[in-house]
């Protein structure tokens, strides 16, 4: 069969049987001779009705709709026939022959924009991978902690990992929080409370942010954490969000019955999808620190942000709160466990 398309990367000497679906032969033997082997592998269950996609009998069209049942193929093994792909379609589809584990013979669908043959929404794994996940030993979160990371998964490209807590983070996380924590001897306690936190680090400046993990779609007040090879410091922010500009200048907190008055401040102004949002930055100072106490441990607490012409009051919640509450901990146990 000679295949042909927008280009062609080889001539391909591959051919579909007829017996393919549900007859392959009996006599057929599984023999990958070292080439590149992959597994079917489990999917969310509410896609599992769907079966597995992605598998075409000819290079026709990259959207063949040929659906294999998730529960006979599930697991089951099988190897690319060429390393290279037989045809590439011009939208950065490609086709590689492939023969599973029964002799059924195909054309596998990737996409070069999605992540190639192991992309986000691939249906296989790399045999590799799927050895790497069967063969995981639980192991604690940091040494001495009492969290341990349980079991692996793999999924749309990104591999995450459940804790004995109940949490499940993903893999970027899981490294983020074992290198901040070993900067500041394992402390365990500070492994624990950075498995919900917002982790970014800079590469460039080899420096992190740990902010809480809060709803971005709400105004806010929180502090956050700088951590850099130096020092850990705290920062301030506040922020409005709604559908309507304000051109906010200042704000005020009423925390219980604690009242506080910000001065006149500079504050970035941003918009998407029709939602407005404003914020301020700041260094936190000790009355920006003192701030942060009463709003964390008062019942409730307003957030009043005043515009050129109008103002507008914001609620805070309990999450939020609590954010505030945690990364003041983080901050105080950094400062108490430097390596």
């Amino acid at each position: 069969m000679s295949l042909v398309g927008c280009q062609t990367t080889q001539q391909a000497t591959f051919n579909i049987e007829k017996t393919n679906q549900d007859n392959a032969s009996e006599s057929f033997v599984y023999a990958p001779n070292d080439k590149e082997e992959f597994v079917f592998h489990e999917r969310a269950e509410s896609l599992r009705k769907y079966g597995y996609d992605s598998f075409c009998a000819d290079t026709s069209t990259f959207a063949c709709y040929n659906r294999l049942p998730y529960d006979k193929y599930l697991g089951m093994k099988g190897y690319f026939d060429t390393e290279k792909p037989v045809k590439t379609h011009y939208a950065g589809y490609e086709f590689y022959p492939v023969i599973l584990e029964n002799g059924e013979k195909y054309y596998f669908v990737s996409s070069t924009k999605l992540g190639g043959k192991y992309g986000t929404t691939s249906p296989i794994i790399s045999l590799k991978q799927y050895h790497e996940l069967k063969s995981f030993q639980s192991e604690p979160l940091v040494p001495s902690s009492p969290i341990h990371v349980i079991s692996s998964k793999l999924a749309y490209g990104h591999k995450s990992f459940s804790l004995s807590n109940g949490d499940v983070i993903g893999e970027k996380q899981l490294n983020l929080i074992r290198e901040l924590s070993a900067r500041f001897d394992n402390n365990p306690t500070i492994a624990e409370l950075l498995i919900d936190k917002r982790i970014n680090k800079d590469e460039m400046e080899n420096q992190y942010f740990i902010s809480p993990s809060i709803d971005l779609l709400k105004s806010d007040a929180q502090l956050y954490i700088g951590v850099n090879d130096k020092k850990e410091w705290l920062r301030f922010k506040v922020k409005y969000y709604d559908s309507s500009w304000l051109f906010v200048n200042s704000f005020k907190v009423a925390a219980d019955d604690y009242r506080w008055q910000s001065p006149v401040m500079k504050f970035e102004r941003d918009h998407s999808s029709g939602d407005v949002w404003e914020w301020t930055d700041v260094a936190a100072t000790k009355s920006y620190i003192n701030l942060a106490k009463k709003i964390a441990n008062s019942s409730k607490v307003t957030i009043r942000f005043y515009g050129t012409q109008y103002y507008s009051d914001k609620l805070l919640g309990e999450k939020q709160k609590q954010g505030i509450k945690d990364i003041l901990k983080l901050h105080d146990l950094m400062n108490n466990n430097k390596r």
